[in-house]
């Protein structure tokens, strides 16, 4: 079933009108109509206001095909990952044991105080996902304004554009995840 079937399906479950469900959104019916039929794409955002609304999870109009259970799955023991360490970061390689690598997932500890200890520019294709488990993280990119993370905030960006991690006010942990598709 596609995505926008999906939403169809979910809402006449639950005896919702496409009216009431817009409103609930604070959309119109119109809009709602094209998200339905596929004639406007569905953000992400708007999926999870959708997704709390029926009660459902939000993966039920986002993914692209019907789940397939693979009993997939690999455990990263305490002290047990592959260590790589680059200047002003040690990066833990988590869940390493699949055979392709679509995604890679890291716990790095960054403690480069400025972009000349961090080494300079990193770029590789995909997008990255930064969550802050402690500390303060300073985002460094060619494209734009540098930002500041706080602990239990995250970024996801293009992962190709030139950028680069700081630690400004000592070591800081996160949770990096590297898509390559």
């Amino acid at each position: 079933m596609s995505i926008v079937n999906q939403i169809r399906e979910q809402r006449n479950l639950r005896g919702m009108s496409l009216r009431s469900l817009a409103r609930e959104l604070g959309i119109s019916a119109s809009q709602m109509s094209k998200i339905e039929t596929g004639k406007t794409k569905l953000t992400v955002s708007v999926a999870l206001r959708i997704a709390d609304i029926l009660k459902v999870p939000a993966s039920n109009f986002l993914s692209s095909s019907k789940p397939k259970a693979t009993g997939r799955r690999t455990i990263t023991r305490n002290n047990s990952a592959e260590v790589q360490s680059t200047q002003g970061m040690r990066l833990e390689s988590l869940c390493a044991d699949f055979k392709e690598y679509h995604n890679l997932y890291w716990k790095v500890t960054i403690t480069a105080k400025s972009f000349e200890e961090v080494g300079g520019w990193r770029q590789h294709p995909g997008q990255e996902f930064i969550f802050v488990i402690r500390g303060k993280l300073q985002l460094l990119s060619e494209y734009y304004d540098p930002i500041i993370l706080n602990e239990g905030e995250s970024v996801l960006f293009d992962s190709e554009q030139p950028h680069a991690y700081v630690a400004p006010e000592g070591t800081v942990d996160v949770l990096m995840i590297n898509s390559m598709v």
